[in-house]
């Protein structure tokens, strides 16, 4: 596992157009958008590797940008596969409006996993000033992130009538 690292200047072009699928973000001005890129770092995760630990303090927001990432969270013992994300999917949303325990385990796939990465601190102090809504765009996505995750643990935890 490499360690982050700031973008250079010829990945700016490539993680531009992530930016612009990530769905809080649209409608940003491109101008906005590129603006963000000096404060966004790269990391590489070897396959099977874990990224983020359920219940880690997390304070970053992870964008697939090659490869693959599982989302696996567990409960009473139990692991529920949530996701396999792929670029230009995302994790650790809710740690941008506020650090928190991570909710599930991120674990890059088989592949491997690339992933650009926003601090919380870059979030409040730069993204916020240049997107007024966007805490309420994040919201909506944690909610409905939220919703899909209980419905995952209900589903599995119904037994079957005999």
């Amino acid at each position: 596992m490499s360690n982050p690292v700031e973008l250079i200047q010829n990945q700016y072009e490539a993680a531009l157009g992530l930016l612009k699928n990530i769905d809080f973000l649209e409608g940003v001005p491109e101008e906005t958008l590129k603006s963000i890129l000096p404060k966004i770092q790269y990391q590489q995760f070897p396959k099977n590797s874990k990224i983020l630990f359920q219940g880690e303090i997390a304070n970053r927001l992870f964008i697939v940008c090659k490869g693959s990432v599982l989302i696996v969270t567990k409960d009473k013992g139990k692991s529920f596969p949530l996701a396999e994300l792929k670029p230009p999917q995302y994790f650790g949303e809710i740690s941008l409006l506020r650090p928190t325990s991570a909710t599930a385990t991120a674990t890059a796939g088989e592949e491997g996993a690339n992933v650009l990465i926003l601090s919380n601190e870059n979030f409040q102090s730069f993204l916020v000033l240049k997107i007024p809504d966007i805490k309420e765009r994040i919201q909506k996505i944690i909610d409905s992130r939220l919703a899909q995750k209980k419905q995952v643990k209900d589903a599995e935890n119904q037994v079957e009538p005999e």
